[in-house]
C-alpha cells in the first residue's frame, strides 16, 4: 500500500520511453561532505516492458572501478520499487568527496537511460584526477591519451604545466590548451567528464606535469590548487627538425628516441640502427655509424634512471640518436628509418621528406647605361657556372666566390647584349639565369634631332642644343662617378669590382693653389706622376710637404671605348685609396683636386716615396748585395748586421675615415741619394704589362751601402703586411709585382696600383693577344678562367718573392706566352732564387698551390715570416707599429 501511495504522487511523464531523474536539472553542486540523493523514475511502454524492465544506477568510474579505495560498500545505499506502470529507485551517497565528481545515471533497459553531472565542490580540492591507485599514465605514438584530470565546479579553470629539467634545477612549463583539434597537442575536452586529452601522443611528451584548478580566475593564484601526473611510455620515435621542406643547401636533423620504462629488464645497451632506401635503386642501406656515408653525421647518447613520482617508482631506458645530413642537395636521400630492439621484438619508425631546390628569378631586367653585377648565387664549390652573352660563351672578366659568380658590366654601349648562366643541378638537371636590358624607349633628344634633320633651317639650333645636353650630361655623369651609390654595395664582392659605388668624400678636397708641382717621375699609359710640394697639408698653414701627384695624361696612349679610360682609372683608384684608409706599407691618399675634373683634370695626392720601385731598385743593388746564406741556404747574421736599431714610428696623412691599419717596419740600412736610374734593361722587361702609372725618384744605390739578405725578408715581411691589410678590407689587387712595390725612407716598403683585378677585363677585352696580360705572376685560375681572388693575390706575392730574392729579374726566364701558361697549368714552377733562405723556398711553393684555397692566406704568411725573423731580433722590432695622426 505504500508503495502505492508513492506512485499516485508521481509527476507526469511528458516524453515516451525516457526516465525523467529528480531534482530534474543536467548538472548540479553540492559541497562536499553532503549527502547526495537522486531519484529515477520511468513509465512502461509496453505490458511486456513492464515484465521486462528493471531499474539500476551506474556511478562515475572512480567509484565502482575502486571500490575499497572509494569505500563505496558503506557510503552508498538505494531502493527501488515498481507497480504495474511504473518503477522507481532512489539513491544516496552519504559523505560526498570531490573525488566523487562525475556523472550518475540510472538505467531501465541498456538503450533506456538518464544521467546528470554533479560537482562535488571544495576549496581546498579545485582539481583531481580519478585514479585511485596510480598518477601515472602509459601511451604509445599516435594515440590519443585521456588524462582523468577533473574541476570540481563548474567554474573552475583548469591550466597545465609541464616539468622542465636543467641540470639540478627545474621548473614549470605551461602548456598550450585548446578545446578543439588544430595545432595544439592538448585538448580541454568540453564534456568536464573527460578531463584532459593529449593528441597524437609522441614519445617526447613523455615526462611530468601538473593540471592546476583556479576558481572564477583565468590564470592561477595562490587559491588555486593542482595535482600532478607522469606520462611514459616503452615506445620508439623518429622526428625531423623543422616543419617546412628543408632547401638544398641547408643541414637536416632527424632525432631517433627509443624510451622503455617501468622494466629494469628491458634497458638498452646498444644504439639504434639507422637505414635509407636509396633514391634511385630503391634498396634500404644500411648506415654504419663509425663510417657513415660522406655528408652524414651520426650522434648517439644514452641514458638510464631510476626515480620516484609520489612514491611510485619510474625506471627509465632513453636511447637518443641524431642523424644529420650536411650541405643537402636535391639528390641527397630522403626516406630513413630507425630501428631499435626491446627483447626479441623489433620497434622502427620511417619518415621522408622533399628537398626543395633554390631557385633564383628566372628572368632579370638590366637598367641602361649603369654599372651593375650580374650575380648568380652558387651554392656548392663543385657547382660550375659558364656565362653566355647573345648565346656565345662569354670569355670576360668572371670573379666567382664560394656563393656566387659575377660578371660585372661598366654601363657601356658595348656591353649591351643578353646574358645568361647556365648550370647543372645536382640532380643533372640544367638550369639558367637570363639577364636582358630593358626595352629602350625614344628619348626627346632623338625625336628633336630627327626633326633637325628633316628641317634644314634647325641644323645650327640643333647642334648648338646637342653640345649644351651633352656637356650637361658629361657633368651629371662625371659628378655621378664621384658621388656613388653606397646602397648598391655588395659586402660579398671585392670592393674593386664596384667602385661605381663608392663614395668620394669630399674633406678629402684639397686647394689646387696650394699644389706646387715640381719634376716628372714617371709616366705611364694612363697618366704621369709628378714630385710635388703641398702646402698646409698637416700640421700647420704653412708647412711643406713632399707629395707625389697623379695626374691624367692630355692624351691617353690606351682607351675604351668611352674615350675616358684614363679619367676612369684615375677615379676608381681615388675612391679605393678613400675607402682604404692608412696603413704603412701601403700607398696612401693625402688629398685630391676634383674641381676641374670636367675639364678632364683630376689631380690624386699621395705618398712620396723616393726610391721608386723596388724592381728597378734591386737591379742596380746587384753588384754589392750582400748574401748572409751559408752553404746549406741558412741565414746567418754576422755582428756587423745583427746590431738593428729600433724602428722609429713614421705619420701616415690620410684624408679617409677608415681606421688607420698598423704594420711591422725596419731600419736596415739608410738611403740618401737623389740621382735618377732607368727602369729596367730590355731583357728584363720581358712580357711586362705597361703601368698604367709609372713614378719614383730612383736614387743611386752606391751612396745607400749594400742591400742584404736581412733587407730582402724584411721588405717580404713588410709586402705581406700590406696586402693582409689589403685583404681586409675586401679588395683585390690584380697585379701584384715588384715593379708595384715602391721603396721609401727608412727602408718601408709601399704596396701600390692595386685594385686591379678588374682593369684586367678591359685588357683582356681589348688587347688580348697582344702581350699586355700580366701572365708571369697571374695565377693559374686567372688565366684559365679570369677569377681574381685574394688567393690569386697570394700566387702573385710568391711571384714577388721570387723577384725579390732573384735581385729584379723576370720571373720564368727564357719563357714567354700561351706556351708558359700551358706549361705552368701542367705543373711548372720555378726553383728557389740563389739568394733565397730555403724557407722562403717553401713559401713560395704554397703560394703556388694549383688550389686557391689550400693556399696560405696573407695573414698566415705574415705570421710566417715573423716566426722566422723573430730569433734573430727583439720582439721591440717586430712590435713596432704605426703611430696614428
Amino acid at each position: 500500500m505504500l508503495l502505492i501511495a508513492t506512485f499516485i504522487f508521481l509527476p507526469v511523464i511528458t516524453r515516451a520511453n525516457r526516465p525523467v531523474m529528480i531534482p530534474n536539472q543536467v548538472q548540479q553542486v553540492i559541497d562536499a561532505g553532503q549527502n547526495l540523493s537522486l531519484t529515477c523514475v520511468y513509465q512502461f511502454e509496453t505490458e511486456e516492458e513492464s515484465k521486462l524492465a528493471n531499474m539500476a544506477w551506474i556511478l562515475p568510474d572512480v567509484l565502482t572501478n575502486y571500490p575499497k579505495n572509494s569505500s563505496i560498500e558503506h557510503r552508498f545505499r538505494f531502493t527501488v520499487g515498481r507497480n504495474e506502470t511504473h518503477v522507481k529507485s532512489s539513491m544516496v551517497l552519504q559523505m560526498t568527496v570531490p573525488s566523487d565528481t562525475g556523472y550518475f545515471r540510472c538505467a531501465v533497459l541498456p538503450h533506456i537511460k538518464i544521467g546528470q553531472y554533479v560537482y562535488v565542490y571544495s576549496e581546498r580540492e579545485l582539481v583531481f584526477i580519478d585514479a585511485y591507485h596510480t598518477k601515472t599514465f602509459m601511451s604509445w605514438n599516435g594515440e590519443s591519451k585521456d588524462i582523468p584530470c577533473k574541476p570540481t565546479h563548474p567554474n573552475v579553470t583548469i591550466s597545465l604545466y609541464r616539468k622542465i629539467i636543467f641540470g639540478e634545477d627545474d621548473s614549470w612549463d605551461s602548456m598550450e590548451l585548446s578545446s578543439e583539434l588544430g595545432n595544439a597537442s592538448w585538448l580541454l575536452k568540453p564534456l568536464p567528464e573527460r578531463g584532459l586529452r593529449l593528441t597524437n601522443w609522441k614519445t617526447s611528451d613523455r615526462g611530468a606535469y601538473k593540471c592546476v584548478g583556479t576558481m572564477n580566475e583565468p590564470t592561477p593564484t595562490a587559491e588555486s590548487t593542482e595535482r600532478e601526473f607522469f606520462l611514459f611510455t616503452n615506445d620508439i620515435e623518429l622526428v625531423r627538425y623543422g616543419d617546412d621542406d628543408p632547401l638544398e643547401g641547408s643541414n637536416v636533423t632527424l632525432k631517433c628516441m627509443i624510451v622503455l620504462e617501468q622494466n629494469l629488464n628491458n634497458q638498452y645497451t646498444v644504439a639504434p640502427e639507422w637505414f635509407y632506401v636509396d633514391n634511385e635503386t630503391g634498396k634500404e642501406q644500411f648506415i654504419n655509424q663509425t663510417n657513415p656515408p660522406r655528408g652524414i653525421l651520426v650522434n648517439n647518447l644514452a641514458k638510464n634512471s631510476i626515480g620516484f613520482f609520489h612514491e611510485e617508482q619510474i625506471a627509465s631506458s632513453i636511447f637518443e640518436s641524431y642523424l644529420k645530413l650536411q650541405s643537402i642537395r636535391l639528390n641527397t636521400q630522403t626516406h630513413f628509418q630507425c630501428r631499435g630492439h626491446e627483447n626479441q621484438r623489433v620497434i622502427s619508425r620511417s619518415i621522408s621528406f622533399t628537398i626543395k631546390e633554390k631557385i633564383d628569378p628566372m628572368q632579370v631586367k638590366l637598367g641602361r647605361g649603369i654599372a651593375q653585377n650580374l650575380t648568380c648565387n652558387r651554392y656548392f664549390d663543385d657547382v660550375h657556372i659558364k656565362w653566355f652573352k647573345d648565346d656565345k660563351e662569354y670569355s670576360g672578366l668572371i670573379f666567382t666566390s664560394n656563393s656566387s659568380s659575377v660578371l660585372p658590366l661598366n654601363g657601356i654601349d658595348g656591353e649591351k647584349a643578353s646574358y645568361s648562366c647556365r648550370w647543372t643541378n645536382s640532380r643533372g638537371e640544367p638550369r639558367s639565369r637570363n639577364f636582358s636590358f630593358a626595352k629602350e624607349t625614344v628619348s626627346t633628344s632623338t625625336i628633336v634631332i630627327s626633326l633637325c634633320a628633316s628641317l634644314a633651317i634647325l641644323i645650327v639650333t640643333g647642334i648648338a642644343i646637342k653640345q649644351y645636353v651633352d656637356k650637361k650630361n658629361l657633368i651629371k655623369a662625371i659628378q655621378g662617378k664621384l658621388d656613388g651609390n653606397p646602397d648598391g654595395l655588395d659586402p660579398n664582392l671585392p670592393i674593386d669590382y664596384q667602385t661605381e659605388f663608392l663614395p668620394y668624400d669630399k674633406r678629402c678636397e684639397f686647394p689646387k693653389d696650394r699644389l706646387r708641382l715640381g719634376k716628372q717621375l714617371g709616366k705611364g699609359c694612363f697618366g704621369e706622376v709628378y714630385k710635388a710640394e703641398a702646402v698646409g697639408l698637416k700640421d700647420s698653414d704653412e708647412t711643406v710637404t713632399i707629395v707625389a701627384v697623379k695626374k691624367v695624361l692630355s692624351t691617353s696612349q690606351f682607351r675604351t671605348k668611352s674615350k675616358t679610360a684614363g679619367l676612369d682609372a684615375l677615379i676608381r683608384e681615388l675612391k679605393i685609396l678613400n675607402y682604404l684608409g692608412s696603413h704603412l706599407n701601403v700607398v696612401n691618399l693625402l688629398g685630391a683636386c676634383t674641381k676641374d675634373i670636367i675639364k678632364g683634370e683630376l689631380l690624386v695626392i699621395i705618398d712620396y716615396c723616393r726610391y721608386g720601385n723596388l724592381q728597378s731598385y734591386l737591379i742596380k743593388q746587384r753588384n754589392t748585395f750582400v748574401n748572409q746564406l751559408d752553404e746549406v741556404g741558412n741565414l746567418q747574421l754576422t755582428n756587423e748586421f745583427v746590431g738593428i736599431e729600433e724602428t722609429r714610428s713614421q705619420d701616415i696623412d690620410s684624408c679617409a675615415e677608415s681606421n688607420p691599419g698598423t704594420s711591422d717596419h725596419f731600419v736596415s740600412h739608410t738611403i740618401n741619394s737623389t740621382a735618377d736610374v732607368s727602369i729596367c734593361h730590355a731583357d728584363d722587361c720581358l712580357q711586362e704589362m705597361e703601368a698604367n702609372w709609372k713614378y719614383g725618384e730612383n736614387s743611386d744605390p752606391s751612396s745607400n751601402g749594400p742591400i742584404s739578405t736581412w733587407d730582402l725578408i724584411s721588405f717580404s715581411l713588410q709586402i705581406a703586411k700590406g696586402m693582409e691589410y689589403i685583404a681586409s678590407k675586401n679588395i683585390l689587387h690584380g697585379d701584384l709585382a715588384a715593379r708595384n712595390v715602391l721603396l721609401a725612407d727608412h727602408g718601408i716598403v709601399k704596396v701600390a696600383d692595386f685594385g686591379m683585378a678588374r682593369q684586367m677585363q678591359n685588357y683582356n677585352y681589348h688587347m688580348k693577344g697582344q702581350g699586355l696580360l700580366p701572365i708571369k705572376w697571374m695565377a693559374i685560375e686567372s688565366l684559365t678562367d679570369h677569377v681574381f681572388s685574394s688567393q690569386s693575390d697570394v700566387w702573385s706575392y710568391g711571384v714577388v718573392l721570387w723577384e725579390l730574392f732573384a735581385l729584379g729579374k723576370i720571373p720564368y726566364p727564357g719563357m714567354n706566352g700561351p706556351i708558359l701558361v700551358k706549361d705552368i697549368q701542367d705543373g711548372l714552377r720555378m726553383e728557389k732564387p740563389e739568394y733565397a733562405p730555403n724557407f722562403v723556398g717553401e713559401v713560395m711553393k704554397r703560394c703556388w698551390d694549383k688550389e686557391p684555397n689550400d693556399r696560405p692566406t696573407f695573414h698566415q704568411l705574415t705570421n710566417t715570416i715573423e716566426n722566422y725573423m723573430e730569433p734573430f731580433v727583439s720582439s721591440q722590432y717586430l712590435d713596432s707599429t704605426l703611430i696614428e695622426n
